[in-house]
């Protein structure tokens, strides 16, 4: 973790969140690919995981017809994806008992692992870009950010 400068801690969490929520909302509204550089926790990813770690992240339980609704994707892109991560280790299905016809996907450990980093990576860069504000131009930013992400 990156020492925080003074400017860096004066940003409030509530602020770095919402930025982060707002990026997370426009990378999938306008398909942004993030910035795949070695060492980063994006390494290893294909553009379209991102997403996913973000859905499956949540506490709710999904399908891949709920995570390609989601993320307004088509199903064969996230059964890709899914089988991909899987071979990683990084999420399981499991066929519900109740009826064995629908499978829920859940992030394994390493996958929690993962989608942790990638958040607090997240939050990290939104703190830097708040930073450079103001407090007024922070709210101000943010207020606006909120409003293009349709949150």
């Amino acid at each position: 973790m990156k020492k925080l400068t003074s400017a860096h801690a004066a940003v409030e969490d509530r602020h770095a969140l919402t930025l982060h929520e707002c990026i997370s909302a426009l990378m999938r509204d306008f398909r942004i690919e993030p910035g795949l550089l070695a060492g980063s926790v994006y390494a290893d990813l294909h553009t379209n995981d991102i997403g996913l770690f973000e859905v499956l992240a949540g506490s709710e339980s999904w399908t891949v017809r709920q995570i390609a609704v989601a993320l307004s994707a088509p199903i064969s892109t996230i059964s890709s994806a899914l089988d991909r991560l899987e071979k990683l280790g990084l999420v399981k299905r499991n066929r519900t008992p109740d009826d064995r016809r629908v499978v829920r996907i859940e992030l394994t450990a390493a996958g929690q692992r993962l989608a942790i980093r990638l958040r607090n990576s997240h939050i990290e860069n939104c703190h830097a870009m708040l930073a450079r504000l103001a407090p007024e131009q922070r709210e101000q930013f943010l207020c606006l950010a909120v409003q293009i992400a349709g949150k």
